[in-house]
């Protein structure tokens, strides 16, 4: 999505991440409607557009729960990045990967609904 370098404004800590997608907490079904569509943004607006915070809320909110941030630095942290071309992007979002934690992360989700739920209950 972006990536930040450099020291919050106000508390100082250092920034060296970037904020990407991770398709392993999104249905296959989910991936594929999502890769599909943004191929289709990407060719009409021959990439210029921003993929951002809010992109993601107004346009794809089932993303939501699969955004995470990625330190850069130190620069064993990510090794051997691939670009992937648009023509490929499909089949590698949508590829029968091994992991697939969309069911793990929704029921984690429930739990912590219910245990909230609960919280609120014994205030009465």
């Amino acid at each position: 999505m972006y990536a930040l370098e450099g020291n919050h404004p106000r508390t100082g800590n250092q920034w060296r991440f970037f904020q990407g997608i991770n398709f392993t907490y999104i249905p296959r079904s989910m991936r594929r409607q999502f890769a599909r569509d943004w191929v289709r943004t990407l060719e009409r607006t021959r990439g210029n557009v921003r993929f951002t915070w809010e992109l993601v809320q107004r346009r794809y909110p089932y993303l939501k729960n699969a955004v995470r941030r990625y330190f850069y630095r130190p620069t064993y942290y990510i090794r051997d990045l691939n670009e992937v071309p648009l023509e490929d992007i499909e089949k590698v979002v949508v590829s029968t990967w091994s992991k697939d934690f969309s069911k793990k992360l929704k029921a984690s989700l429930i739990s912590k609904f219910r245990k909230a739920l609960r919280a609120t209950r014994g205030r009465r």
